[in-house]
């Protein structure tokens, strides 16, 4: 199998997270220059690979190609079915998958105010202040959601899950990419961050220090603070 990546981003360091906790070391990584210009990609990679101009993308190696982050986590997750990370139970794993569905809907809320309300998206996106300030509010909100559903001492329990690396890799992007903290009515997430943030399989990634500098205090950049 091979898995195109980039090392940094949301949805790409779902599958960094989850390969590092699950210990998968016999996928092939193949890091992609250029995430967010597919113009700059190998024309076979765009045409064959990616008709959506997006990562990451899964080869099974039997001619299946994923492309969508949470399918091939659960792809793999029955490739490899130990350590377990979806759930024991038929209960655990509806719980688990709910989770996950709760923080993938807030990463598409904070993409929504990132592309419309930060300087380092004002080329690819047209700044919308009203759009913006949806992104933020609907992102926070979901963040209000999970932190009511928040178990512990990890998200779903008392072992790490799939809910996890999906949470973990956008608080952490929204927080040292753009800035932006776990809200301040968000207690038990802000805890489960500060810890998981120190664990060795959980090592933050570089970020381009050319976009950083453009993209870190999107809460001052759009005058909203959660």
């Amino acid at each position: 199998m091979k898995l195109y990546n980039f090392p940094w981003g949301p949805y790409p360091r779902r599958l960094t997270l989850y390969l590092t906790e699950k210990g998968i070391a016999d996928i092939e990584l193949i890091e992609v220059e250029f995430p967010h210009q597919p113009e700059l990609w190998p024309e076979d990679f765009l045409l064959k690979l990616s008709p959506a101009h997006s990562l990451p993308i899964l080869d099974t190696g039997n001619g299946i190609l994923i492309g969508q982050s949470i399918a091939i986590l659960e792809y793999l997750e029955e490739r490899y079915p130990s350590p377990n990370m979806l759930g024991e139970t038929s209960e655990e794993r509806a719980r688990t998958r709910e989770l996950v569905a709760i923080f993938d809907e807030a990463t598409s809320f904070f993409g929504l105010w990132a592309r419309q309300g930060s300087r380092v998206n004002a080329e690819r996106h047209t700044p919308n202040a009203e759009a913006a300030s949806i992104g933020a509010e609907r992102f926070a909100s979901k963040l209000r959601v999970g932190e009511a559903k928040f178990v512990g001492p990890f998200i779903n329990g008392s072992k790490l899950t799939i809910a996890d690396c999906v949470a973990m890799a956008l608080i952490e992007f929204a927080d040292q990419f753009y800035g932006v903290p776990v809200p301040a009515d968000c207690g038990k997430l802000a805890e489960w961050y500060s810890r998981l943030s120190n664990r060795e399989t959980m090592r933050s990634p570089r970020y381009p220090q050319d976009m950083l500098s453009l993209a870190y205090g999107l809460p001052e950049q759009t005058q909203i603070f959660l």
